[in-house]
């Protein structure tokens, strides 16, 4: 079976094995939230094959911007070409712990993290846009329905399927 086949095959078990139960879901979040600038097909894929991967880019990019080198060994991941690479039909990403800086000129990217002193600012903004919240009820109005904006997010994701 050709490379491009098993990444496919991976990528419809994985969608499916992430929509399968909550906690499922939550891992599959848990690494897609280090991923935000990605596809959800390859943030799929990049759960499904290094689900503790932090910051990935291309061999090009770690290069010639981040000048960070690809360690000897390193197993590149897979990711489906939608614009069709004409040999493989596949690219890949490596992990920031995959690679290691240059001397003197190497950076590693700036990593989002989710500080205790910016919780209430981001919480305040959250409640702005999508409604106020309370503890009791997390993100749902007070009849027990899920809040507008967040409403019109579930019904175009795979969370449609919990009837939440």
């Amino acid at each position: 079976m050709r490379k491009y086949d098993l990444i496919s095959a991976l990528s419809a078990e994985t969608s499916k094995e992430v929509a399968r139960n909550e906690e499922s879901w939550k891992k599959y979040l848990n690494t897609a939230s280090r991923l935000y600038k990605y596809p959800f097909k390859d943030q799929l894929l990049i759960y499904a094959q290094r689900p503790d991967a932090t910051a990935c880019a291309s061999i090009e990019i770690w290069n010639d911007k981040m000048h960070c080198w690809v360690n000897k060994g390193a197993k590149g991941i897979a990711l489906i070409d939608e614009e069709g690479s004409p040999y493989t039909g596949l690219r890949y990403v490596f992990d920031i712990s995959d690679v290691h800086k240059a001397r003197r000129i190497g950076r590693f990217p700036q990593l989002w993290e989710m500080r205790e002193e910016h919780q209430e600012a981001v919480l305040d903004r959250l409640e702005g846009i999508y409604g106020d919240t309370n503890k009791e009820a997390g993100l749902r109005t007070g009849s027990g329905r899920l809040l507008p904006g967040l409403h019109r997010i579930v019904m175009g994701s795979l969370l449609r399927i919990w009837n939440i």
